[in-house]
């Protein structure tokens, strides 16, 4: 009974697990370039199974069911619908690639093609105002003279002036890199230790839109339902078994 209690406390605690990872997918259900997380469930066997210690006195104990736990949270990677913005900072990425950018120090991955002209007069993403990097590795700089830019389908980028005359500024890194390698950091941005590529001819800027969100309300919404149930239901067993353990210590103590 006690061993029940324990599998289904790891229930709950896994379904708890799972709520926080469903609530930051709605949470940014609304945020440019945002890629959903997926909790993955996996069942641990006993200790003494997984050990390989002899069976005890206690019974076959590795006949028994082990814990449920979360395995690993992942992130589902699938591009994105382009929406229509019809602003001139604003790209989004046809097929699967990234745009590299940068703080200073470091240097991050994102689909976020939300971006802006910064007061020192560079290509930066507004959210957090990271400089877009060239295929050099350097910001694109926009000169104050510019009154738009155009960005053609492979990343080039000229300033456009009053007289409609485009002077060339440089040429977005378009990377790819393996997605499975890919770290998180925040809602948009990604990090990486593997080496990245370029990104192969799939990959195409459209300026004037952006990337939505990966998230699904309506089955975000639905799988919230059910973890909340499920961990209901967990909570529930944690009490049956806490009341029927109470009552068989009563009987044998009375």
């Amino acid at each position: 009974m006690i061993h029940g209690i324990y599998l289904s406390s790891h229930g709950a605690n896994a379904q708890s697990l799972r709520q926080d990872v469903i609530a930051n997918n709605l949470a940014n259900a609304s945020t440019t370039g945002f890629k959903r997380d997926v909790a993955t469930f996996q069942v641990f066997k006993p200790e003494d199974f997984r050990k390989n210690i002899p069976v005890r006195m206690d019974g076959d104990r590795q006949k028994e069911v082990g814990a449920i736990g979360i395995d690993r949270i992942s992130t589902d990677h699938t591009t994105g619908a382009l929406q229509k913005t019809g602003q001139d900072y604003d790209i989004g990425l046809s097929g699967e690639g990234f745009l590299r950018v940068s703080d200073g120090r470091n240097e991050f991955l994102t689909r976020n093609g939300q971006l802006h002209r910064s007061v020192d007069g560079e290509l930066v993403t507004l959210d957090q105002g990271l400089k877009v990097l060239n295929t050099t590795g350097k910001p694109i700089e926009i000169p104050g003279i510019a009154t738009g830019i155009d960005i053609t389908t492979d990343g080039k980028v000229s300033a456009v002036l009053a007289d409609n005359q485009r002077i060339p500024l440089g040429q977005i890194d378009l990377v790819s890199a393996p997605t499975d390698q890919l770290r998180k950091v925040g809602d948009s941005l990604f990090d990486t230790q593997a080496e990245v590529e370029p990104a192969g001819r799939n990959v195409q800027v459209k300026q004037g839109f952006i990337e939505a969100s990966g998230v699904n309300p309506i089955q975000e919404m639905t799988d919230m339902i059910e973890t909340s149930r499920t961990f209901e239901a967990n909570i529930n067993m944690i009490r049956i078994q806490d009341e029927s353990l109470g009552r068989l210590l009563q009987t044998v103590g009375g």
